[in-house]
């Protein structure tokens, strides 16, 4: 039988063993990438071009761009995140366009828009550059050192949450050697999930009620709801006996479709007017003393002790929402995946908690 100490080393050994059978087929799938682009471009194509095309180092940055303006809807907001000027980015698509020989989007007055072969070149660069974060992941194992990069998303307004400090697991994370760049994106469960499936992120935090076969999910946190009333709102001076579910039913409502509903089961037909995407904007709803609506505990308590707010209590006018730590694991995620989901669960993840039987929400330190 092994000793801890060797099987330690032989589990290391065999992840890197893992690791370097995994670039070797990383490295075949970019080169297919490569094969496809030169067959799928046309003698019409590549007219005014000398030879074939290939995915050089340049055309990989283009590439990365181009993604970059497709995902945030034109170069406006591509512009911080690439840390580059418009005519740089201009400049980028240009000679993409030109080594592809044709038009990817329209842009300008009307708008961005993507032509039928840019959607088509965008789903193979999403793929390809996919693949070689995947690998320059897993050659940093190899070096024994966190390579590549980590896209984390969370839900809305969970900043100041003191029972939820992500910002905790991140210093967690940065402390040891890494070569990492980070991604925070901020979103509903909605879109949290789809980006959890796409992989344009790789673990989230929030609450998911549609679970989905290939994510792993552990439990983190109870973030407990209030239905709030503004301070002009006609229910704000009433007395707690007055407030039955009649009188809620009668009164118009805000509410945050993302939930599908679940913070009104309690309630007994309610009068629902309003809609929004976020905490924020059911906040601004709120306080405008026109309707009822959920809110976390902990973020509306800046308005209650202002005396902005108040909650209203009542038959299920409070609720309780899980929250998970999300990770897909299908397919493997990489070892800074891996790693920043244990650095959270060792920050947030209760000790009685069992977690997912893969064994990603363990700590390995």
């Amino acid at each position: 039988m092994l000793s801890p100490s060797a099987g330690v080393m032989a589990a290391g050994r065999l992840a890197w063993d893992h690791a370097a059978i995994r670039c070797i087929r990383i490295s075949e799938l970019f080169n297919s990438y490569i094969e496809k682009f030169d067959v799928t471009c046309s003698g019409r194509e590549l007219a005014g071009r000398v030879g074939a095309m290939r995915i050089s180092d340049y055309m990989v940055r283009n590439l990365r761009t181009f993604c970059a303006v497709v995902e945030h809807g034109g170069f406006g907001g591509a512009q911080a995140v690439l840390g580059a000027g418009q005519s740089v980015i201009s400049t980028h698509l240009k000679d993409l366009e030109l080594a592809l020989g044709f038009t990817l989007c329209q842009r300008g007055r009307g708008g961005f828009l993507l032509t039928p072969k840019g959607e088509a070149v965008y789903l193979e660069a999403k793929r390809m550059l996919g693949s070689l974060e995947t690998c320059e992941a897993n050659l940093g194992v190899l070096r024994r050192i966190l390579t590549g990069h980590l896209r984390v998303g969370i839900v809305d307004s969970e900043a100041d949450n003191p029972d939820l400090p992500v910002h905790r697991a991140v210093q967690r994370f940065f402390e040891r050697e890494q070569q990492v760049r980070l991604s925070l994106e901020v979103g509903t469960p909605e879109a949290l999930s789809k980006g959890l499936q796409t992989g344009d992120i790789h673990v989230a935090i929030g609450p998911f009620p549609n679970r989905q076969a290939n994510i792993d999910y552990a439990p983190v946190y109870v973030e407990e709801h209030a239905l709030y009333c503004g301070q002009a709102h006609p229910l704000f001076a009433g007395a707690a006996v007055a407030i039955t579910p009649a009188v809620i039913a009668s009164h118009p409502m805000t509410v945050r479709p993302y939930l599908h509903r679940a913070e009104l089961a309690a309630l007994q037909d309610p009068l629902i007017t309003a809609s929004v995407s976020n905490m924020e904007a059911q906040a601004v709803l709120i306080r405008s003393g026109c309707f009822l609506g959920f809110l976390p505990v902990h973020f509306a308590r800046k308005w209650v002790e202002r005396g902005e707010m108040r909650s209203l209590d009542g038959p299920g006018l409070v609720w309780r929402s899980q929250f998970y730590i999300a990770l897909r694991v299908q397919p493997e995620p990489t070892e800074v995946a891996r790693q920043f989901t244990r650095d959270l669960a060792a920050i947030l993840v209760p000790s009685e908690v069992e977690t997912s039987s893969d064994n990603v929400f363990l700590s390995n330190e």
